[in-house]
């Protein structure tokens, strides 16, 4: 497969996860987000499992520690961004997660030991002055939402360099599903013990539609395609074409929610657009 086509799938995952921020701020509103991210994630490993039954019997240790390793990353950044969601606005934790592009060089230096160049450095600032405009518009608050939708950044950005690194050596589908379904045990934990869901079908068809859109689309289909056409691509082209998932999140807020940015907060987050391109220019070359 050609890098271009591979490249516009994930093109498609960003549009995919762009749209969810807006149906997630609706959802937890009404049903805590553990639970939300257990229905999701059993969901969409339910899907892939019984799509792909006969491969199972291939799945290895090997498989299964890197998996859930990617795993984990993953429950990190979706717990972090799901709760922190809660607590700010659709449009800001869009912006405010895409910094997990800009932070993959970064991390990169010091996981799998590649120099950080200068564009990074350059990209790492503008994208923090860009985050400071954003608030800008309002108050210049920066409160526990935004802190944990930044701290789930970090956390994607390991996701994207572990998929990287693992799914050419291993089987893209068996990661897709330990990571899928490592997320979900620990969803599931973590509702038993803060939240001590009920099990009932009593949620509004709102809710159950968003669960199915999000474990269908965002995540059994978005991750199988990150899994298998990230192959073809680099970490860096990756990050780059993620970086777009910003301003997906705020088209779909404007239209579904009714959100709405000042001048300032655009021009915050084209700054963190273009800091996220520059950090990456040289590598992309």
């Amino acid at each position: 497969m050609k890098s271009i086509q591979a490249e516009i799938y994930l093109l498609i995952i960003v549009i995919i996860w762009g749209s969810t921020f807006a149906l997630i701020k609706g959802v937890i509103d009404s049903i805590p987000p553990y639970t939300y991210l257990t229905y999701r994630f059993l969901l969409a490993a339910l899907i892939l499992i019984l799509m792909f039954w006969k491969r199972m019997k291939e799945i290895n240790i090997m498989v299964l520690k890197k998996g859930s390793l990617i795993g984990i990353f993953l429950f990190l950044g979706y717990t972090l961004q799901t709760v922190g969601i809660k607590y700010t606005t659709a449009t800001k934790a869009g912006f405010i997660t895409g910094l997990s592009v800009v932070l993959v060089p970064i991390i990169s230096h010091f996981f799998i030991k590649e120099k950080v160049s200068r564009n990074s450095v350059i990209g790492v600032v503008l994208a923090f002055i860009g985050l400071w405009f954003l608030n800008y518009s309002n108050s210049f608050s920066f409160n526990l939402g935004d802190f944990l939708v930044l701290l789930c950044a970090f956390s994607f950005a390991m996701h994207i360099i572990s998929v990287g690194l693992f799914s050419k050596k291993l089987d893209y589908v068996l990661l897709a599903i330990t990571q899928i379904t490592v997320v979900f045990v620990l969803s599931l934990l973590m509702a038993l013990i803060f939240e001590r869901p009920a099990i009932h079908l009593s949620y509004s068809s709102y809710i159950w539609w968003s669960i199915v859109i999000t474990g269908i689309f965002a995540t059994a289909l978005a991750f199988y395609m990150q899994n298998r056409f990230q192959r073809y691509s680099t970490a860096t082209k990756t990050a780059i074409i993620f970086s777009g998932e910003p301003i997906s999140a705020a088209i779909f807020a404007y239209f579904l929610l009714g959100e709405k940015v000042g001048l300032i907060a655009w021009a915050g987050g084209l700054l963190i657009i273009f800091g996220m391109i520059v950090s990456q220019k040289e590598s992309a070359r």
